[in-house]
């Protein structure tokens, strides 16, 4: 629901584009006749339309900044939606009917946009706290970000696509293009995102696998492909149809990778779009309009809006718990504790596919790195890997302490962390530091996330808190689970830290077993 949430709050914002402008266009026709100005029947359909532009720019205001009224008018815009889907059947005002002729030819995708927005906004929604939403926004020193970009990336982003979308449009009219209809546009915009995020996520991986890496994730829009334990896995999640965006996963084979190859992998991405941007917009213009290779005008959309996203993926900014291509380069070239943190970020990335074990990590590195990044997921990453460092050397007090630290940062990014991450905690509280009542809460917040993934790590968490509450039959049948799906992990680093923390686990299962027996 959160996802169809945002999406239809950008389908209020380009409504209340679309009213305005054509609103707009009403002004020079009534003008260019003066007698028509005295008649009240030539300005209903401007002030009507006005009237649509400011209603819909307001829910989309209330929607995109989480207002406490964001509910109420998400709901009155998808009735608005539902009763302009009816209009032409309810119609009997003709000069009304030609200003809203789209709506009569998509009615359909009108009803469906309204029907969309009250299953969303009809159901009752947990507003994001204002404390959370100021988090999400706020600086976070030396990220190199900039804070104006950070508030107002989304609004960026709509207002340089709609730009985009426009231009395209009057291109298409000065090269007497034949317009195919509105659904032909919605599915065209759509396979051009794909395709721009595809060529986005190939340079980053291409790049990668060329410098010797192994790609371990390549998300482009809806099409998700995996490292899950081990095997490759495929999802397909509609959602991602309307919102986009992609991710890349590489890891280096060797802990000594060099920066400059981080950099290449990194300015890959954006530098495939605006290549492909530059040659797409070369053709387009050189071509005449009836070449088959115009393919009806989209390839002057994918090199518009190709170089657009290019270039907004250079701007530094951070999205939620990642940041965008140009803040991780200039992360990379600065000095101080972001440049250790994308330094010590591949190398824990690289245990997936090495024997590199938290035991062998640089913990002054990451300590130093801890020191200077103290809020947000990146500075609760790195007192959890510092943890999993002590725990694997076996220094129960050292590991309790980074834990406990880690903790301190979880509040201000609780939002982003994910259902999988809770399991640390739970093991560690219940496990490392011997607190049942805390395992019991970090427990319950990771339900709360709602898990999907039932693997190694949720059935050693949920052992070893059955253990310290003193469920021994539950503790042991959740442990045979764990230690039955650890043996199938293939032989790398990161999996043979999973083993021995089931190890663990089995010894004090044996222990608390041997000492209740003795007891009776």
């Amino acid at each position: 629901m959160k996802t169809l949430r945002k999406f239809l709050c950008w389908v209020f914002a380009a409504t209340s584009v679309a009213s305005l402008q054509v609103a707009f266009q009403f002004i020079p026709r009534t003008i260019q006749r003066p007698h028509a100005l005295l008649h009240p029947s030539n300005w209903v359909g401007p002030a009507l339309l006005a009237a649509s532009a400011v209603f819909f720019g307001l829910a989309w205001w209330s929607v995109w900044r989480g207002k406490p009224s964001a509910r109420r008018w998400g709901i009155a815009a998808s009735l608005v939606y539902i009763v302009l889907s009816l209009w032409p059947v309810v119609l009997f005002w003709r000069s009304a009917w030609e200003s809203f002729w789209f709506l009569w030819a998509n009615f359909g995708l009108v009803l469906g946009i309204g029907v969309a927005g009250l299953v969303a906004f009809v159901r009752r929604y947990e507003q994001p706290s204002i404390t959370t939403r100021t988090q999400e926004n706020q600086p976070i020193h030396g990220d190199g970000t900039i804070g104006f970009v950070n508030k107002t990336k989304e609004l960026l982003v709509f207002a340089v696509s709609l730009g985009v979308y426009y231009w395209w449009l009057g291109w298409l009219k000065d090269e007497d293009f034949v317009s195919h209809g509105f659904w032909h546009d919605i599915v065209l915009l759509v396979l051009v995102i794909l395709i721009i995020t595809t060529l986005h996520e190939l340079g980053h991986a291409a790049t990668g696998l060329a410098l010797g890496m192994k790609l371990r994730a390549f998300i482009a829009g809806p099409f998700q492909w995996r490292v899950q334990d081990g095997k490759w896995e495929f999802k397909f999640t509609p959602s991602q149809i309307l919102l986009g965006g992609g991710k890349t996963g590489v890891v280096p084979t060797r802990a000594d990778f060099p920066r400059w190859s981080y950099l290449c992998v990194v300015a890959a991405g954006p530098l495939a779009n605006l290549l492909v941007g530059l040659f797409a917009l070369r053709i387009a213009f050189s071509t005449e309009g009836d070449s088959p290779v115009q393919a009806g005008g989209a390839l002057a959309l994918l090199g518009a809006w190709s170089l657009a996203i290019g270039g907004l993926n250079l701007l530094p900014f951070r999205f939620k718990d990642s940041y965008s291509d140009g803040a991780v380069i200039r992360q990379l070239l600065s000095k101080g504790p972001w440049r250790e943190l994308q330094r010590i970020v591949p190398v824990v990335r690289s245990s997936l596919v090495t024997p590199l074990r938290p035991r062998n990590y640089d913990i002054q590195a990451i300590q130093r790195a801890s020191r200077g990044i103290t809020q947000g997921a990146q500075g609760l990453l790195l007192r959890l890997y510092a943890y999993t460092y002590f725990l694997d050397q076996g220094c129960m007090l050292e590991a309790g302490e980074a834990l406990k630290e880690a903790e301190s940062v979880y509040d201000q990014c609780a939002s982003e962390i994910t259902p999988e991450l809770h399991t640390v905690f739970v093991f560690g509280s219940a496990y490392v530091r011997r607190d049942a009542v805390a395992a019991r809460e970090w427990w319950t917040r990771m339900e709360a996330k709602k898990p999907t993934r039932f693997d190694v790590v949720y059935w050693s968490a949920d052992s070893a808190l059955c253990w310290i509450e003193g469920k021994l039959k539950e503790a042991n049948e959740a442990w045979e689970k764990s230690n039955a799906l650890a043996q199938q992990l293939p032989k790398a680093g990161a999996f043979e830290f999973e083993r021995y923390c089931s190890s663990l686990l089995r010894k004090a299962l044996d222990e608390t077993s041997t000492a209740k027996a003795a007891s009776v």
